[in-house]
């Protein structure tokens, strides 16, 4: 059986849309081993979930559907608050 490659941008991207309310303003974008979502305003408390709990998951899944050789890491870019 062969594995199936998964875009570890792709696959957040999905993910992230999926537990959002305004899924498009979700982006996702590759910055070297780290995959770095964007969510709209007042999203991030979705994306994030209770103790951290949804965004862990996310990074779970992008971790197991990547390459075993490469260590990812799925991360939040909020905006900062002046």
């Amino acid at each position: 059986m062969r594995a199936m490659k998964t875009d570890p941008v792709e696959l957040t991207l999905y993910l992230a849309q999926s537990v959002v309310d305004q899924p498009a303003l979700v982006r996702a974008a590759r910055r070297g081993p780290t995959v770095v979502v964007r969510v709209g305003p007042g999203e991030e408390g979705r994306l994030i979930g209770r103790q951290g709990r949804v965004i862990q998951a996310i990074r779970t899944l992008v971790r197991a559907a990547a390459d075993p050789r490469e260590r990812l890491n799925v991360d939040l870019d909020a905006p900062r608050k002046a």
